[in-house]
């Protein structure tokens, strides 16, 4: 079995995983793996879930956001 002695902190045990208390918000809170960073359009994703993990935003005129296709894993234009 693979663990650490003596490792204190606040740990979330899911699926087989332990993941620092710290660490929680880059894994995904539907399938709790580990969230990818899309540099084109400046957003986390799950790419299980084929899901974005940020919100657009309001701009209408940001260079990020106004080309960002529903799903992360979607086709790019």
């Amino acid at each position: 079995m693979n663990y650490k002695q003596n490792q204190q902190g606040l740990y979330l045990v899911a699926n087989k995983k332990f993941i620092n208390w710290m660490e929680v918000h880059t894994y995904c809170h539907t399938c709790l793996d580990a969230l990818t960073f899309d540099d084109e359009f400046d957003a986390s994703y799950c790419a299980t879930c084929n899901e974005w993990r940020e919100e657009q935003c309001s701009d209408s005129s940001c260079e990020y956001c106004e080309n960002r296709p529903i799903r992360p894993l979607d086709p790019r234009r």
